[in-house]
């Protein structure tokens, strides 16, 4: 089934791009959410009117993202005091959801699915490396400290 993509999808295409997927793929997930549209004639020389408008709200969603991104850089690094127990674990584990609240209290509002923690759940005390990525072209990678509780 030929789709025409709406936004840049992961390992698929960019924005504009017609790809041939599975029906399913496209009934189910792509065209449910938005991400594209069938590619049919009327819908091809639609798109080519609209292409320019898309082209413009991607640039305006990457610029907002860049800024946002140039606010964690400014960071650099926070620190979370946490419980710890023997061989310097963590009782429980730091998550995302403990990073968020972290990064609010500094003034910068970040969702949860901007976060992304390559190693999974923080469970030891020191230094762990971070990502933020607000879209899909910006990456960011600070630092979280985990330090013991008194």
């Amino acid at each position: 089934m030929e789709v025409i993509l709406l936004s840049k999808i992961y390992k698929l295409g960019d924005s504009g791009k017609i790809v041939n997927v599975k029906s399913g793929y496209a009934r189910n997930f792509l065209i449910p959410k938005g991400k594209a549209i069938l590619a049919n004639k009327k819908n091809i020389e639609s798109f080519e009117a609209q292409r320019i408008a898309l082209e413009q709200e991607n640039k305006s969603k990457l610029l907002i993202a860049q800024s946002r991104a140039d606010k964690i850089k400014k960071i650099q690094s926070i620190t979370i005091a946490s419980k710890v127990g023997k061989e310097n674990k963590i009782f429980g584990s730091v998550g995302v959801r403990n990073i968020i609240k972290e990064i609010t209290t500094l003034g910068i509002k970040v969702n949860k699915k901007e976060i992304r923690l390559p190693n999974g759940l923080l469970r030891h005390i020191g230094e762990h490396k971070v990502m933020f990525q607000p879209h899909h072209d910006v990456v960011v990678y600070f630092i979280v400290n985990i330090i013991p509780k008194n």
